[in-house]
């Protein structure tokens, strides 16, 4: 039997609508879209290579930097991991 490749799909949670843009516009090489329910915002994005997730992650990462938002959500084919925000700097 032949397996057909599927994407991956992954799902970041931002606090608000311009942090959701700012991601997507971070993202905007990987064709991402910043989606609004409500009071939640999301930004939601195919990684049909199987091989953007680091880049994704490190881009996550240095956008909740920008943004002062310590820690978000990422689902990852229905796998929630909790991505936080790095920095030398906020060492004690």
């Amino acid at each position: 039997m032949t397996t057909i490749p599927t994407s991956t799909w992954i799902r970041v949670d931002a606090p608000d609508a311009t942090t959701a843009f700012a991601l997507e516009k971070r993202l905007a090489h990987l064709h991402p879209t910043a989606i609004g329910r409500g009071p939640n915002w999301c930004v939601e994005l195919e990684d049909f290579d199987h091989d953007r997730f680091d880049e994704i992650t490190a881009a996550v990462e240095h956008w909740l930097l920008e943004t002062g938002v310590r820690s978000t959500r990422m689902h990852v084919d229905g796998v929630v991991l909790t991505v936080a925000a790095y920095s030398a700097e906020l060492e004690p």
